[in-house]
């Protein structure tokens, strides 16, 4: 059993604990029902906007989506690629996992870009994304190259097949955004 001793050891830590529950039980109730109000506000607005804001709304998105996907396939274009991304050693296999890491990020960071676009044009996108990779990975596995410089000169040999492949990205994502315009 438990004696009295023991019960006064444990009220310094036990008040103390109660206290703080209690604060903390305050705080963050104030931020729940701020963050309540604002859900509710924002649900409130959209809900009122007239049709015709809808619509101006979804343009701009949709043209939004393009200017992100211009961006995307400018920072995977494997030249400009090659340019902004240093490698950290000498060693080609890992430089070749960095720069398909760098185009597999950008690519997530704009897949939800998706949902604004037609499936012709994300289709585009992930093509071209897909044949970056796959041909940063046929120049590592050709093992022609015995350092990152070498690496990085055969790469941009093969770049000139994806210059193609990148052109018509672009004039995708142009014609989308030209019929978002009308």
């Amino acid at each position: 059993m438990m004696n009295i001793d023991s019960v006064l050891n444990l009220i310094p830590y036990t008040i103390p604990a109660v206290v703080v529950a209690g604060i903390s039980y305050v705080f963050f109730q104030k931020i729940i029902d701020k963050q309540s109000q604002r859900d509710k506000f924002i649900i409130d607005h959209f809900t009122k906007a007239t049709p015709a804001t809808n619509s101006v709304d979804s343009k701009a998105l949709k043209l939004q989506a393009c200017e992100r996907l211009i961006i995307f396939a400018e920072r995977s274009d494997l030249k400009k690629l090659l340019l902004r991304i240093q490698p950290i050693s000498d060693n080609v296999l890992a430089y070749s996992h960095l720069l398909i890491q760098h185009i597999e990020q950008e690519f997530e960071y704009n897949i939800t870009q998706q949902i604004y676009v037609s499936e012709t044009l994300w289709n585009i996108v992930e093509t071209n994304k897909n044949s970056n990779q796959q041909i940063i990975q046929q120049v590592a596995s050709l093992n022609q190259a015995e350092n990152v410089e070498q690496f990085q000169k055969l790469l941009l040999e093969h770049s000139v097949v994806l210059q193609r492949s990148t052109d018509v990205l672009f004039k995708a994502i142009n014609e989308e955004a030209k019929f978002n315009l009308q």
